[in-house]
């Protein structure tokens, strides 16, 4: 990071004496920590109430940007979800989340904002890693079922989302914004280029029940249909999508340390 210019504060999320005093001066907060149902609230607890001890009065209100995801939509095959859509089905995995995001953009003492990711793909591979990791296999087996789509987003296009987000969080303050790419990706058509890759036969990849809850949760189809990203902050994806660039982000997640 002090590479490229940027000076790192290392501490824990929990420990606040580590980092309160940087809240006196601060612009923005992100908190993209992989929050659980305790600690996800406890952080924005602990950010308005240090917030309101240490910054002066009459400085600017400090603009604190949530990471959620867009699986708390909930899984819906055949309609289109948008930002402003129910969260009535939401995963087990995630069934915390809505009322978190309503407490960051309802906060009286920062500025909210929500940001949605879709799965992430690119670089060390996020959960896409998970398939990744069966490169070397002589079978493929993935949770779900057949005919579902993933809402998906490349790393480098969720960071810029952000960027723009802290540069222009007056514009977009106590509003969630669903950050994914434009069209969804067959999960069918993930797993045959993925095994064409690397050279498993199609006759060699299966589908599995899930597991576990956040199989549950990944599996979901969401058509989502975001708009506030592109149309308050400019924003648009402009990396490949997964099965485009399969071999590129392939090399990226086996180059990764």
């Amino acid at each position: 990071m002090r590479a490229n210019e940027i000076i790192p504060l290392v501490g824990d999320a929990d420990s606040t004496d580590e980092w309160k005093d940087h809240l006196k001066d601060a612009d923005v907060v992100i908190d993209c920590a992989a929050g659980m149902e305790t600690s996800g609230p406890a952080n924005l607890k602990a950010v308005e109430t240090l917030t309101a001890t240490v910054r002066k009065p009459g400085t600017p209100k400090l603009a604190y940007i949530y990471t959620s995801g867009i699986w708390v939509h909930g899984s819906d095959r055949t309609q289109f979800t948008f930002e402003s859509g129910s969260t009535e089905k939401v995963p087990t995995a995630v069934a915390w989340r809505p009322q978190l995001e309503q407490d960051v953009v309802n906060s009286q003492i920062l500025r909210g904002i929500v940001i949605r990711s879709g799965t992430c793909y690119g670089r060390a591979g996020s959960l896409i890693g998970l398939l990744f990791s069966q490169g070397d296999n002589k079978s493929i087996s993935w949770f779900g079922t057949p005919g579902g789509s993933y809402t998906l987003i490349h790393v480098d296009d969720l960071a810029e989302c952000f960027l723009l987000a802290a540069e222009k969080n007056h514009l977009v303050g106590g509003l969630i914004l669903d950050a994914t790419n434009e069209v969804t990706e067959s999960v069918d058509g993930i797993l045959h280029a993925f095994s064409n890759l690397v050279g498993i036969p199609w006759s060699k990849v299966s589908y599995r029940p899930c597991a576990n809850i956040l199989e549950e949760a990944m599996s979901g189809t969401i058509r989502a249909r975001p708009t506030l990203a592109r149309t308050l902050l400019g924003w648009h994806p402009r990396r490949a999508g997964l099965i485009d660039g399969m071999s590129i982000y392939y090399e990226a997640y086996k180059n990764t340390p």
